[in-house]
């Protein structure tokens, strides 16, 4: 293996153009591979704060209307039947505005405004997402069970109201015409964790705060429920679900639902995103793996011409190899193994590649790859642990060892395969 690692570093230094142009070739193809890992594994992987994207299910409604076209949501009235299921480790409600009407912050000053983005929901909301917090905590049940006017805000919105370095915990913030007591602070979210991000989060029972939101009475909110399920009782959980569902339909005779419709898995959720482009969820495969085998296939064949080309300037070697005992198996490897280390080199650069283009176009590569269905406000924050992960690395060798197979082993396997003599005779 050091023998053929000091025989290729002497090649690229010999060959330069040919060295120049595989790494570029393989570079290029693996940039744009890895680009689509990297986006659907911060969209998919359990990241802090969403560190149980792996086990979340969402309920969005109970299930279809009578004519079959309009949803049936979930009301408050409905969450004790299922607050009574076992399988969930926890269970959270969101409630969703429907108003066109923007939601601002007074600031400090008492003159001006900021838009924010509020999130109503409960405290279990706060075990299912591990936020990272800087003072204070979570608003608790006894908050919730009583209607207070606490809220929970992000660092970003602490420092615009209050000014930076200062404890904004017991303090009030000014919107929906009322004042709500800080009870927590916490480092705000990436706006790439779309489930839990917000500048605000309050109780969905925080009095007068749903009718200002534009959700009417609170028993008539839109919600959804998010489960955390353990990744080993998806199918009790699934049961458990239409036990629920049974009990419901055995109560409204005339309002059957079938819950299943509008539950979805995180990783579900992403997929049929681009389903949603493509108009059919179920062509989601068919799209994702032909895309990625020619982005690989294209610089693969004209790799592979090269290959081609400078095995027939090897062949004596190779045959004088072959006259002194060398086996065939032998020269392959050695072949397939230079090429390795070329694509490797190519794979390293076209990794660092995606991460600057991830970075530095993070905004739109985002929005791309969302079909179009999510807007950011705000350019998307990118952390360490969205781009260096073992799952990218894996994927990482995993592409470039089968570009390299692809582009090396067919060409030195054909040209390996003549007999010594006509080898020999190519020589001028």
């Amino acid at each position: 293996m050091t023998t053929t690692i000091r025989q290729t570093l002497a090649m690229i230094r010999e060959e330069k153009l040919y060295s120049a142009m595989y790494i570029a070739g393989t570079a290029l193809a693996i940039a744009f591979v890895m680009l689509i890992a990297e986006v659907y594994y911060v969209k998919m992987a359990d990241i802090a704060p969403e560190v149980n994207r792996s086990k979340t299910y969402y309920l969005q409604a109970l299930g279809l209307d009578e004519a079959g076209g309009a949803a049936r949501g979930i009301m408050t009235e409905d969450l004790p039947l299922f607050q009574s299921m076992k399988t969930p480790e926890c269970q959270t409600v969101i409630g969703w505005s429907f108003s066109e009407t923007p939601i601002f912050i007074t600031l400090a000053d008492g003159i001006h405004d900021r838009q924010s983005s509020i999130k109503l929901t409960d405290p279990a909301f706060f075990r299912l997402y591990q936020f990272q917090f800087i003072e204070g905590a979570p608003f608790s049940q006894n908050d919730f069970d009583s209607h207070r006017r606490v809220v929970v805000i992000s660092d970003e919105i602490a420092e615009k109201v209050f000014g930076k370095d200062v404890k904004a915990v017991g303090k009030t913030i000014h919107f929906c015409h009322a004042d709500y007591r800080v009870c927590g602070v916490v480092e705000k979210p990436s706006s790439l964790m779309e489930m839990c991000v917000a500048d605000v989060w309050a109780p969905y029972t925080a009095e007068t705060l749903t009718e200002e939101m534009g959700l009417g009475k609170i028993e008539y909110s839109n919600i959804e429920i998010y489960f955390n399920v353990p990744s080993n009782k998806d199918e009790a959980f699934m049961k458990e679900l239409k036990e629920v569902e049974a009990r419901y339909n055995a109560v409204h005779k005339d309002d059957q639902v079938n819950m299943t419709t509008f539950l979805y898995s995180h990783n579900k959720g992403v997929w049929s995103s681009i389903g949603f482009m493509l108009g059919d969820s179920r062509r989601t495969i068919w799209y994702v793996l032909p895309a990625i085998l020619l982005l690989l296939l294209v610089p693969a064949l004209n790799l592979s011409g090269m290959v081609a080309s400078r095995m027939d300037r090897r062949l004596p070697e190779m045959a004088i190899r072959k006259a002194f005992g060398a086996k065939r198996p032998t020269l392959l490897g050695q072949v397939i193994t230079e090429n390795l280390i070329l694509t490797l080199i190519g794979g390293a650069f076209g990794l660092c590649m995606a991460w600057t283009a991830l970075y530095a176009w993070r905004d739109w590569v985002f929005h791309v790859f969302s079909a179009g269905t999510t807007v950011y406000d705000s350019v998307p924050v990118i952390q360490g642990e969205m781009l260096f992960s073992p799952a990218i690395f894996l994927i990482s060798l995993l592409v470039c060892g089968l570009l390299n197979v692809l582009a090396a082993a067919l060409p030195a396997w054909l040209s390996l395969r003549k007999p010594i003599v006509e080898s020999m005779g190519l020589k001028k």
